[in-house]
């Protein structure tokens, strides 16, 4: 009994080495670092067997490192918050991949885990050019395990943000960014302005705050300046700032997190001058709409991604959403529709 243990222990070892030589080389990692990296393995001997094993009880978490060799050795260094504890790391990586694969729509949650991407809708702008939501692994697991991007149709970004399922009531945000460095900066004028003055990074927010709605969250955390992991970038001005989660109505909490309130008061429409209540009642209500679209994504009802729905915009009339399914239809915005697409 023993030495078959040994065996399947020594089995899990060659097969993760094998996976991790391949991260190596598609990381650019030199031969030097390699060894560095293997001699933390060496070091962590038994809870690096124990986290092996805990990856191979379970189909998602199996395919996850097949995808991402990173996962084999994600719990060894700093993880979302440098106050997270090596037992803290792990518990989180294996929550977050068994959240996926409960509560998400089937087909999703197998596209992400393996690696894949993700096109859940597609935001139609009054005189701009549109926008599109996208789930997708980031390209670095330091700051989580999900990223949720707003590209432009050209696929530039225009916001991000990584986020991690914590157990099954909670939700870390380790990093909020603004445009990539590649995006031209009016391609977000073009987008605020047609949104009616929403910045990018409040609309993803505000998606964080409608998928811990939709399944039942009881926590929204993000990660605080001081807490931050090294090599996780963040944008300028206040995207990367306590600043930007205050504005939130984010206050100090436990490991080096701001804990963020489920939901956001915002000023009443009514109050102003007329030009500005309008502009903010466009712009609410593009938030809305936005969110209600994202949230199709996360509604299948027959474990199958949804197929999809379309909503018009114009000024002169209010338009239909027309489902492609049977499903009842609702109204679309005045001033900015949405487009739901299918994988």
């Amino acid at each position: 009994m023993r030495i078959a243990q040994m065996n399947t222990t020594g089995m899990l070892w060659l097969e993760a080495l094998r996976r991790r030589w391949s991260l190596r080389l598609t990381a650019g990692e030199s031969r030097w670092q390699f060894v560095v990296h293997m001699a933390g393995w060496m070091r962590l001997f038994i809870r690096q067997t124990r986290w092996l094993r805990a990856l191979d009880a379970r189909d998602t978490l199996r395919r996850a490192a097949q995808a991402d060799p990173g996962l084999y050795e994600r719990w060894h260094r700093p993880y979302i918050s440098t106050h997270f504890d090596g037992d803290t790391r792990r518990r989180i990586v294996s929550s977050h991949y068994a959240f996926m694969m409960r509560r998400f729509p089937a087909r999703l949650g197998e596209r992400i885990v393996s690696g894949g991407s993700a096109r859940l809708a597609t935001l139609r702008l009054d005189g701009a050019t549109g926008a599109y939501l996208s789930l997708r692994k980031p390209s670095r697991g330091e700051a989580g395990e999900l990223s949720l991007l707003l590209l432009t149709l050209d696929k530039q970004v225009l916001a991000s943000c990584i986020l991690t399922f914590d157990r099954s009531d909670s939700v870390i945000v380790g990093a909020v960014k603004g445009a990539g460095p590649h995006t031209p900066a009016e391609a977000s004028r073009e987008f605020i302005q047609a949104s009616h003055g929403l910045h990018p990074t409040d609309l993803l927010v505000s998606l964080v705050r409608e998928l811990a709605a939709l399944h039942g969250l009881k926590r929204i955390r993000a990660v605080a300046s001081s807490a931050r992991v090294a090599g996780v970038s963040h944008g300028p001005g206040a995207d990367g700032d306590d600043a930007f989660w205050r504005a939130q109505g984010g206050v100090p909490s436990s490991s080096g997190c701001l804990e963020l309130p489920l939901s956001l008061m915002r000023a009443p429409c009514a109050d102003g001058p007329r030009s500005r209540r309008e502009k903010r009642q466009q712009r609410e209500a593009f938030r809305e709409k936005a969110c209600a679209a994202f949230a199709v994504a996360f509604r299948s009802t027959d474990e199958r991604f949804p197929a999809g729905a379309t909503a018009s915009a114009s000024r002169d009339a209010a338009t239909t959403v027309r489902a492609r399914s049977p499903a009842a239809q609702q109204p679309a915005s005045e001033h900015g529709g949405m487009l739901v697409a299918g994988l």
